[in-house]
């Protein structure tokens, strides 16, 4: 609001000076000249001043925080009270003074100087309460004293002081409701341009992704095709062949199943099934699968489940949550390192721990790991076929599955990533009613 009331005072400044000018004009022949010019230089030298200011505010500080700028008001308040000031003692020189006419035409140049700036004032409620307040004050006192001045003939002229104050009330709550509806207004303008700004970066975001599942999609596809061409051409070469067409299969359709998940968590489609899962028999089934990968990169996986705690949950999203997070630690560890996988029974719930001797995460930036298609530099350039879909899936999948995330990383020596999870809600409706509350 600073910048918006800082724009509009400036354009205005040659308003102002003109219309000084004119009341100058319209006393010149009534009132002493010593006056005239003493009453036209206060204001004229204050609106110069005023113009500087306003000037070096648009040059340095349009862009700077908010409390540099507040300090700034602070320090040329002073300024717009000399021109409060200037204007409200300007009935000395017309009030009583010169014919009907050309009082009328005075009193409508005030009226003007201080109800066309509200709305603009009111941007900055702390100066319009001090601008109005000295204005007016300043407008009785010269009543006051042209009445006394007078003498008691005159003293007529002090029922203009009630209406002085009435207006200074009405003006003060005009200020106040002008300020909040320019309030609410560029509060919703800001949210508006917040949301534009947001759609625009997840239309770039998901461009971006487009462009990344695309390329990594036509890899394992053209292997797909190479394959069938060299077993076509040398059918006794399946031995060598299926091992590789597996890998490029099996990468096709987990690229698929990711993007699946996100369509549906997108579309708000996510029905689970609920059931008992027995979790060793999970890990040990995931480790098997897992085992395979971190073989082949040379990385051993060891797992540990203590007991053989129960769960109502959805067994296959259950199996894919834990399984991203085991492929990330997997694809971002070194050969030579281990993984361990752990579950237990804690406190009524089951935690699965997974531990890595990977690259591990700089600590600012741990906050951003399961944010859509991010990716670290370090990790991009260890595991370049990802698109930062994978941990993302896992924040998603661990919101249906009543589970609690959380991750710990040291940056060049491993992550732990710990996910606390809990019975999910047989009832639909109310698994529909927590996750929308959620």
């Amino acid at each position: 609001m600073m910048n918006r009331y800082m724009g509009e005072s400036i354009n205005r400044v040659p308003l102002g000076v003109l219309l000084c000018l004119v009341m100058t004009w319209i006393c010149w022949r009534h009132i002493p000249a010593d006056e005239v010019l003493m009453w036209a230089s206060v204001v004229l030298t204050g609106n110069f001043i005023r113009t500087l200011a306003e000037s070096n505010y648009a040059r340095k500080l349009r862009d700077a925080p908010c409390d540099v700028q507040a300090e700034f008001m602070r320090r040329i308040t002073p300024i717009y009270l000399v021109l409060a000031a200037g204007w409200g003692s300007s009935p000395l020189l017309f009030y009583d003074r010169m014919s009907e006419v050309g009082e009328f035409a005075c009193w409508s140049i005030l009226a003007g100087m201080m109800y066309v700036p509200l709305p603009r004032l009111a941007l900055v409620p702390r100066l319009s309460r001090l601008f109005t307040s000295v204005f007016f004050g300043t407008a009785v006192f010269c009543i006051i004293f042209t009445a006394w001045r007078s003498g008691p003939e005159k003293h007529a002229l002090l029922w203009f002081i009630p209406l002085a104050l009435l207006q200074w009330s009405l003006t003060r709550r005009m200020t106040s409701d002008t300020h909040r509806t320019q309030r609410d207004h560029y509060g919703m303008v800001f949210d508006l341009a917040a949301q534009k700004q947001e759609a625009l970066e997840a239309v770039q975001t998901k461009n971006r992704f487009l462009a990344a599942a695309t390329h990594d999609m036509r890899q394992p596809v053209i292997a797909l095709s190479l394959y069938a061409e060299y077993l076509e051409a040398d059918p006794d070469s399946y031995r060598e062949l299926a091992p590789k067409i597996t890998r490029a299969t099996t990468a096709v359709n987990n690229l698929f199943s990711s993007l699946f998940d996100l369509s549906k968590f997108d579309a708000g489609e996510v029905h689970l099934a609920v059931e008992e899962a027995r979790i060793s028999e999970l890990i040990e089934s995931l480790a098997t699968i897992a085992g395979v990968h971190a073989k082949a990169k040379g990385i051993d996986l060891r797992v540990r489940v203590t007991g053989d705690p129960l769960l109502q949950t959805d067994t296959m999203r259950l199996r894919r949550m834990i399984g991203h997070v085991v492929s990330n630690a997997i694809k971002y560890s070194h050969p030579g390192t281990k993984i361990l996988l752990t579950a237990r029974a804690r406190g009524g719930k089951v935690r699965v721990e997974v531990w890595d001797q990977g690259i591990g995460i700089p600590a600012s930036k741990i906050k951003n790991v399961f944010d859509e298609f991010y990716r670290a530099e370090a990790a991009a350039e260890l595991a370049p076929d990802g698109m930062g879909i994978g941990l993302s899936l896992v924040t998603r999948l661990a919101a249906v599955l009543n589970t609690r995330l959380t991750i710990a990383s040291v940056e060049g020596r491993g992550t732990r990533v710990t996910m606390d999870i809990e019975d999910v809600d047989t009832d639909p409706e109310k698994r529909r009613l927590d996750l929308a509350l959620g």
